[in-house]
């Protein structure tokens, strides 16, 4: 078995597979495949004809959370009488 990259019509590996270069299996229309037994690849690489590269590094930031906005003292005096009547349902 050896590994081969299958590259599709945008010059990008699409896919690693192992292959033993029978006739049983064919790569998928649009594709064309190079044995990348000894070399360094992976899938998203760019193919030249001659050369893969590693495609650039996508580096994701989140969006900080927005800063909490603090209850109102309306709100706390509800949440208050709700518990205060929680409590006196207990005794």
């Amino acid at each position: 078995m050896n590994k081969y990259a299958l590259i599709n019509n945008q010059n990008i590996v699409d896919n690693i597979v192992l292959w033993d270069g029978g006739d049983s299996w064919q790569p998928p229309e649009n594709m064309t495949f190079i044995n990348v037994e000894n070399i360094d690849c992976g899938i998203d690489w760019i193919y030249d004809g001659s050369v893969f590269t590693a495609p650039e590094e996508v580096v994701l930031t989140p969006e900080p959370l927005p800063e909490p906005t603090p209850p109102t003292k309306e709100e706390l005096l509800v949440q208050l009488n709700a518990l205060s009547a929680q409590i006196q349902a207990l005794t």
